[in-house]
């Protein structure tokens, strides 16, 4: 008799457990259409998008609007988890494609100039990139001769492996090799811009006024320059002359930066980079670890790339530039040390993914417009002060 009535109640369980599952199955085929995502979902590389934004209908409420990351062009699995409106947590999963559909970058003025006899590619010259693929397609169409002075009207062209073009048109301008010296006749250094009137103008609560040095500029009286106002200074400490060439540090780095702190200047350092590839630069930037661990650095360890008359030789697209600078200064981050990028402003307006860095060091010699969104302003490069015999960079740190 027990023995029946376990079965009984086995049969009870099952047939209950059964009705459950078909009750279940049941609602979620009634509410099927209680989330429906847009057709052919897709954006753009390096979007601003979230969850939310592909959803068509929504019976309820969604519980990760996450920012979804579209710094890779391809499909990807995009997951929603929501709460319908009777309380239960469902997930929806979609697939997101994310395309390059911006035209490559063509850096060349109206007017481009180059000196004659030169004796390289003109493609190779002028800066075509895009934002995404590593190898972008760069023909200059119309007759020109590097060899005769004059003006030669031309076009060029640069396309990218999505398809994506951009075309521009040009007078290239060939002109009689001048040697001129940057210092003037008989090695007389001529400035034009003081340090004294920079500070005056631009000392105030808010900011701190200082210069940025290196082997160029010889031997420098540290003492002067305290007693001149200068309050902080960037010391270049090593780096490379250009693609593949081995780091070195900057003669004067060494003796720079101890006599900054023996008189107690705020410091920071830059680094110049020739980096093609993520692994080189976050080798550069532990060298750079290595290599200061002894000092007290209290202002951003900077990233500087300009190599930009060489930068089609690279093959590399403005996405890998910016993810070499940003290893960089993430390895510097992981170290404790506080990471910039440095450029000038027409390059952070057309190369640098701005919206990538927390610190970015503007070069630009004229008043600088929307001030806030930079931290520190290089100002000029032919500044005098005493203290230093040849031409120095004069720096405007905003404070936070």
């Amino acid at each position: 008799m027990e023995h029946k009535l376990d079965l009984k109640v086995i049969f009870v369980l099952i047939f209950s457990f059964v009705m459950l599952m078909i009750s279940l199955s049941l609602y979620l085929f009634m509410n099927a259409n209680d989330i429906l995502i847009k057709p052919n979902p897709s954006c753009n590389f390096r979007d601003k998008v979230y969850v939310e934004d592909f959803i068509y209908k929504l019976d309820g409420t969604l519980k990760n609007n996450y920012e979804i990351d579209t710094r890779t062009v391809g499909k990807q699995e995009v997951k929603a988890i929501y709460q319908d409106k009777h309380g239960f947590y469902k997930a929806k999963r979609f697939m997101l494609t994310v395309k390059d559909k911006k035209a490559p970058t063509i850096l060349v003025t109206d007017e481009y100039t180059i000196n004659k006899g030169f004796n390289g590619r003109l493609e190779d010259r002028i800066l075509c990139a895009d934002d995404y693929d590593d190898n972008t397609k760069c023909v200059i169409n119309g007759s020109y001769n590097l060899n005769e002075v004059g003006v030669y009207p031309l076009s060029i062209m640069a396309i990218d492996k999505s398809g994506n073009r951009a075309d521009k048109r040009f007078n290239l301008r060939v002109v009689e090799d001048k040697k001129t010296k940057d210092k003037g006749e008989n090695n007389e250094v001529v400035g034009t811009i003081y340090y004294k009137d920079v500070y005056n103008k631009y000392k105030n609560n808010n900011t701190m006024v200082g210069i940025d040095i290196s082997k160029w500029q010889g031997d420098i009286d540290f003492d002067k320059l305290k007693k001149n106002n200068v309050e902080f200074i960037f010391i270049k400490m090593a780096g490379q002359k250009k693609m593949n060439d081995k780091i070195n540090i900057d003669p004067k780095f060494e003796y720079n930066i101890r006599k900054a702190l023996d008189y107690n200047f705020k410091v920071g350092l830059y680094f110049y980079s020739c980096a093609k590839s993520p692994l080189e630069a976050k080798k550069q930037a532990r060298y750079v670890i290595k290599n200061i661990k002894d000092y007290n650095i209290e202002l951003p360890i900077v990233f500087d790339w300009e190599d930009w008359e060489n930068y089609n030789g690279y093959n590399m697209g403005l996405n890998k530039l910016n993810i070499i600078a940003k290893t960089f200064i993430d390895e510097l981050e992981r170290n404790e040390y506080v990471g910039m990028l440095y450029s000038s402003k027409y390059y952070l307006d057309n190369i640098w993914f701005l919206e990538d860095y927390k610190k970015i060091w503007v070069a630009n010699y004229g008043e600088l417009e929307n001030k806030k969104k930079y931290n520190y302003w290089q100002l000029c490069s032919d500044g005098m002060i005493d203290g230093i015999n040849t031409l120095v960079d004069i720096d405007v740190m905003f404070n936070e």
